[in-house]
Order: C-alpha cells, then structure tokens, then sequence
C-alpha cells in the first residue's frame, strides 16, 4: 500500500451571523481539508489548524513540501511519517503553521489506516469508551442573547456549558451570574478567559468565579512569552481554589514538560488540528494522565468543518482521563452539505459507532460547493 496523493483544499462556507471568540472574530465557517489517497483508492481525511484563513501559508506546506516527502510511502507507518515531517519542517520552527500542516496529515492518516483496517480510530487507539459528555460553547453576544442560547441549550440536553470572558471583570462577572441563575446549580458552568487580563485581574476573576460554582476558568492572563504563560499561570493556582485550564496554544508534547512538572493547569487543552494531530495530543493525554491531569482537548469553534471535531472525538474516547467534549453550537459546513453523516449531540453526548476511520466522509460535491479558493 502507498501513498499516492496528498493535499490541502480549504473549504467552509459565509456565515449570516459572525461569531466572536475572545478577540477573534469569525465571518466564515470552515477549514484546511487534507486528503491522502492511496493506491487502492482509499482517502483518508484530516484537517489542519483552527480556520481556513490559515490557508496561504499552511496549504503550501502541506501541497509542496510535504506531499512530495509522503508519496509513495506506506500510509499505516503512522509514527515514522510524522517523525519525517516533523524534522523536514524544524528548520522553520515548531511554533505554528508547519505543525498545523503536520497536524493535518498525521489525523488523515489515522483516517485512512481506520479505512484500511475496517475499525474506528478509537479503537486503534485504545477505546476507553463509546460516549463522552459535551459542552456547549455559545458566541460573545449581548448578556441576554447569551442567556436565552443556554436556556436552550439545556433543554436540549447539555448538562455543561463553557462561557467567553469579555475584557471587562465586572462584565465577565455578571454575565456568568446572569447565566448560572437562568441554568440552576446543576449545571456545570467554565470560563474561558482568552487571555484577556494581567494576572491581578485574573486573581481577582477568579475568587468572584469561585463564588459562582464555576468548573474550571481556562488561560485568564495574558502572556506573550511561554515561561510568562508557565509562570504567571502557576502564580494564579496557587492563590485559588478554581480549576484553571489551558494548553490549546502550545505545539507538540515538548511544550507542556513545564506545565505538567509545575503542575499549573488542572485540565490540558491539546488540539488535534494544531498541536500535531492525533498522535501528538495522545502522547500529551497519556502525559497528562500520568500526572493525575484531566485532558479536555480544545476543538476550535471557528471550524465548523465536522472533522476536526471528529478527530478530537476519537482521541477524547480513547483517554481514561477526557470527561468532556466541546460541541460547535452554530453548526457550519459540515452540517449543511459538507459531509454526508457529520456527528450530531444526543441527550447531551457525544459518541462514535463503528465507522471505520473518523466516521465522517466529503459529501460528492463537496469540494465543488464549499471550495474557497474561487471565492
């Protein structure tokens, strides 16, 4: 079996509505699509990085210096691929796109080799489980706005919810007040601080945060620096109480050595997409595990392809230590034609069947529909 055809189409679709997460704000829904084809015909699928604004510097990547590398090898080699990429791309720094291009790769291979072998990647990996609980995670809008979206969100189902910290505290503050008296005490509330405050702010978020009931406030202080980001975080977790979360920004395992032996997070947030695919943010879980860490793998909501959160699905079921899910709550392309079957909540859970692969498959005119390169 070899590798025939690697590449990287970005695909996604206008947005009526944009969405705002932290200071980043989404006006189309979609991402990088990598396909790896086989002799035999089989594709196996992956994505690459959190949108598909990362296209002109990660497609490239993927297209023109790691597709030549990969063809003709064997696609099940999955381990000494991504070792290939990774000192192929070393020389341009492992802090970004060449690890996104790497991440998008590695989850089509798993992809392919679930294809190939007849089973779901959760399975190859190990299956922990079938389901996992989700969380619903709504856009920064207006508090009531806000409010009315997990008032519903509840009804559908979801017994957990994770909140956008604005820049203002007392406004962040009211805003997970307002929430928590419209859900009740039994469900469970996070925070996402998207590193908007210096940590005396921070500090004082979360003791108001604590108040509240809240499960976890993930990455509240600003930092430009990994040892800033080590240290400042670590000096929050010792002042509180609160859970603190983070990780969705590091790149590869050797990034969270000082997280874990510093103990500063309670939850890690490796991203399939980014960090460098499956097989990475495993390795990280694995880590994490050894160190009594839960691992919540942050699931970028800018891409509303389907099939990074199918990858991150497969991982989150094959860890011990992953009690929860992030749920894209305003859909996208994957939902609306992109894929034929994407995943879907049910009674407030996530779960895979036995699929082969991720489970998810490009609609027949996928490509041509949602391609955003002619746009």
């Amino acid at each position: 079996m070899k590798i025939v055809r690697v590449e990287a189409i970005p695909l996604g679709s206008p947005l009526d509505e944009q969405l705002r997460w932290g200071a980043m704000v989404v006006g189309v829904k979609g991402g990088i699509v990598v396909r790896v084809e086989t002799d035999g015909g089989v594709v196996g699928l992956g994505e690459a990085g959190f949108s598909a604004e990362y296209f002109p510097t990660v497609g490239p990547i993927v297209n023109d210096q790691l597709a030549p590398m990969l063809v003709g090898q064997d696609p099940r080699d999955i381990a000494a691929l991504w070792q290939q990429m990774l000192d192929a791309t070393h020389m341009w720094g492992r802090r970004g796109i060449e690890t996104y291009a790497l991440s998008g790769v590695d989850i089509a291979l798993w992809d392919l080799l679930g294809k190939v072998s007849g089973q779901p990647v959760y399975r190859l990996l190990g299956a922990a489980k079938s389901t996992v609980r989700a969380y619903f995670a709504p856009s920064l809008k207006p508090t009531q706005d806000i409010v009315e979206e997990c008032r519903r969100a509840v009804a559908d189902g979801f017994t957990a919810m994770k909140l956008r910290a604005t820049r203002r505290l007392r406004e962040t503050v009211d805003l997970v007040a307002s929430v928590r008296d419209a859900v009740g005490v039994d469900i469970e509330i996070m925070v996402d601080g998207n590193m908007s405050f210096d940590r005396r702010t921070a500090l004082a978020l979360a003791r108001e945060l604590e108040q509240l009931g809240v499960s976890f406030l993930e990455e509240p202080i600003l930092s430009r620096s990994l040892t800033q980001y080590v240290d400042d975080h670590s000096w929050l977790a010792d002042r509180v109480s609160l859970r603190l979360a983070g990780g969705e920004s590091l790149l590869t395992r050797y990034e969270y050595l000082d997280l874990l032996s510093r103990r500063t997070f309670d939850v890690l947030q490796p991203d399939c997409t980014s960090v460098g695919g499956i097989s990475e943010a495993k390795r990280i879980a694995d880590m994490a595990s050894a160190w009594n860490i839960e691992c919540v793998p942050h699931i970028a909501c800018s891409s509303g392809t389907g099939i990074s959160l199918a990858a991150g699905l497969h991982l989150i079921l094959a860890c011990t230590n992953a009690p929860l899910i992030e749920f894209d709550a305003y859909g996208g392309p994957g939902w609306d034609g992109l894929l034929v079957e994407p995943h879907a909540v049910q009674d407030g859970h996530l779960g895979a069947d036995d699929r082969p692969g991720l489970g998810v498959e490009l609609a027949d005119d996928a490509i041509a529909r949602f391609s955003l390169l002619a746009r």
